[in-house]
């Protein structure tokens, strides 16, 4: 007679773990693309029907699993291969809707023991989202180098002086960027306020580089910038070749060439967790 029960019961916990699937991966789609926020957001949804679930009795061992498994499934196939040093979020994602199925629906000694864990749980979180996940996700997407650039030549879009190829005696910082690409966009206003910063110093370019490999053309590659009133130079990359000859596969895509045109820096991928990136890139443009 129970089995139909927990049957159902189960099969409810699936569905509200798709419908949390459905949240999480709805705001980064549409609001940020915050490493750190879709984590918490995660996390706190994931607790909240957890306790829930247990409040009402609905609550067995079977419910964090069940939980959490669409969301750590769809975040392991869709973020990790991108950014692999993001895999805690899996287990903690877990360990919250452990936490929040066993909270109300067990005795007294052991509520205390999950209070405790709670607390303990939201500690680590605060400092997973405030250290770890800043300082990994840098680092996994910045690579320092010192080694000899590819020839290319890019054709200018913008008015002005536009870099077209390396610089000699001059630092040149490049960015391939797709209009349709919701990291780049996120990106670029970092990238302005690096150059506002660095104003002084005329010896570092910068550049903005679109390609037909992203589906843009010059023209909309230039009205798209200029509607959101960013004045760094532009170019474009007819059929991405510089984009390829540099070991790029993705946008945004960013290279640092030193005044003797070798690559000092790439940075591939974008993420606004990386709460340092400005000062970062500033501070190590200043070393050139």
């Amino acid at each position: 007679m129970n089995e139909p029960f927990d049957l159902k019961r189960r099969l409810g916990a699936l569905g509200l773990g798709v419908l949390i699937f459905g949240l999480v991966f709805g705001f980064v789609l549409f609001v940020s693309t915050d490493m750190r926020l879709d984590y918490a957001i995660g996390a706190i949804l994931l607790f909240c029907s957890g306790t829930w679930m247990g409040a009402k009795g609905k609550g067995d061992w079977w419910t964090a699993p069940l939980l959490s498994v669409p969301l750590i499934a769809a975040f392991g196939f869709l973020a990790l291969p991108h950014i692999p040093v993001l895999w805690p979020h899996l287990v903690f994602w877990f360990i919250a809707a452990a936490i929040g199925a066993q909270l109300l629906s067990v005795g007294r000694p052991r509520r205390i023991v999950s209070i405790c864990g709670a607390g303990l749980f939201v500690a680590v979180s605060l400092w997973y989202c405030m250290r770890y996940v800043p300082e990994q996700v840098a680092r996994s997407l910045s690579h320092f180098r010192d080694v000899a650039a590819p020839t290319f030549t890019f054709q200018p879009v913008s008015a002005g002086p536009v870099p077209t190829g390396p610089m000699t005696g001059k630092v040149l910082v490049i960015d391939f960027f797709a209009t349709t690409c919701g990291p780049c966009i996120a990106e670029l206003p970092e990238l302005a306020r690096v150059r506002a910063e660095l104003r002084d110093k005329g010896d570092i370019a910068f550049v903005v580089v679109a390609s037909d490999a992203g589906g843009d053309t010059p023209e909309r590659f230039k009205s798209f910038i200029q509607a959101r009133h960013v004045t760094l130079p532009l170019a474009y990359d007819r059929g991405g070749k510089a984009h390829t000859a540099f070991g790029f596969t993705g946008v945004p895509a960013l290279v640092v060439l030193d005044r003797s045109g070798r690559v000092r820096l790439t940075h591939e991928g974008y993420n606004a967790s990386e709460m340092n990136f400005r000062r970062d890139l500033v501070q190590f443009l200043k070393t050139l």
